[in-house]
């Protein structure tokens, strides 16, 4: 009987504490809930405008300007730059619902805060029609000061807005990229100089190729949108073409990967990804690794003559 009591009294207790849990669970899920109704209420909003279909922002004698075309973003100054479209998106989707960490009571003359000759402009077209401009002018701790135009409203907004407005193209471009290929999955190379191919298929010969295909990387740019190729070397009667032949590692399909080598820049050497509008900078000692093999020590290697390297005619 004592042992029942005792079983009893500890449901209950049992119960006291889940139901107190559950209270204290939906009080601080109402709190919360309050707490960002407060933080919406009490947020200042520049601008409140949707879906922009052109923006630009300027600073000095830089400027970017961007449109919207069939849902695309493009480069204005040159429309064939591949824009990363995901950064451009995100700049203006931060315009379009630009907010004040806070509004100046009383606010002095603009001079006073740097808006009578502002370091950034940043202008802006909805799609609606509707246009717009902001000016940022000197720095406020880690904010900057700010003003809609034909407003007397001066506002500071935070300093990540400013450090967005990127006028470097490389950092709003996406790259090209070339596959991932070592020795354990490279086939073949064909090196075209001249109007000759060399076919390169021992396996010597691929181990010391994939040392060049493995470390490649199409990072420096030298041409977002190329339109003379031969200031590259790159034309089709001086360029050397080269081309991997790799089974893809996710697939398992046979694949090819040609790259275009122009002429030499210092110690880099200019490159271009076939069917890319690109031209990137790469070290010259890479892309050698790329298409010449020292056969030198060639009588160790044993394989069939079916793999051997030879030289014919380019088609």
């Amino acid at each position: 009987m004592k042992q029942k009591k005792t079983m009893i009294i500890m449901v209950i207790i049992l119960a006291a504490l889940l139901a107190m849990y559950g209270g204290m669970k939906a009080w601080n899920s109402h709190s919360e809930k309050q707490k960002k109704a407060k933080e919406k209420e009490e947020t200042v909003s520049l601008l409140d405008v949707k879906n922009l279909k052109a923006f630009s922002y300027e600073s000095g004698d830089s400027k970017m300007s961007f449109s919207k075309e069939d849902g695309e973003w493009i480069y204005d100054a040159d429309d064939g730059v591949r824009l990363n479209q995901s950064t451009i998106k995100s700049t203006a989707k931060e315009i379009a619902g630009l907010t004040a960490v806070r509004e100046l009571k009383d606010p002095d003359e603009k001079s006073d805060y740097g808006l009578d000759k502002p370091d950034y402009t940043i202008t802006y077209t909805a799609k609606d029609g509707s246009e717009g401009t902001i000016v940022i002018g000197d720095a406020a701790g880690d904010n900057y000061y700010a003003m809609t135009k034909n407003s007397d409203s001066v506002y500071t907004i935070a300093g990540t807005v400013v450090s967005d407005l990127t006028f470097d193209l490389s950092s709003l471009t996406e790259n090209d990229t070339v596959p991932s290929i070592s020795s354990g999955n490279l086939k073949k190379v064909e090196v075209t100089q001249n109007g000759e191919t060399t076919t390169y298929k021992k396996k010597k010969e691929r181990s010391q190729l994939a040392g060049g295909w493995g470390t490649i990387s199409l990072t420096q740019c030298a041409d977002y949108n190329v339109k003379d190729l031969a200031k590259y070397g790159l034309d089709e009667a001086n360029r050397i073409t080269v081309t991997a032949t790799y089974k893809d590692s996710s697939s398992g399909d046979k694949k090819t990967c040609t790259i275009y080598v122009g002429s030499e820049n210092g110690d880099n050497r200019y490159v271009q990804l076939k069917d890319s509008n690109m031209v990137y900078e790469v070290g010259s000692t890479i892309v050698k690794n790329m298409m010449t093999v020292d056969n030198s020590d060639s009588s160790s290697d044993t394989e069939s003559t079916d793999n051997t390297s030879s030289t014919e005619n380019a088609e």
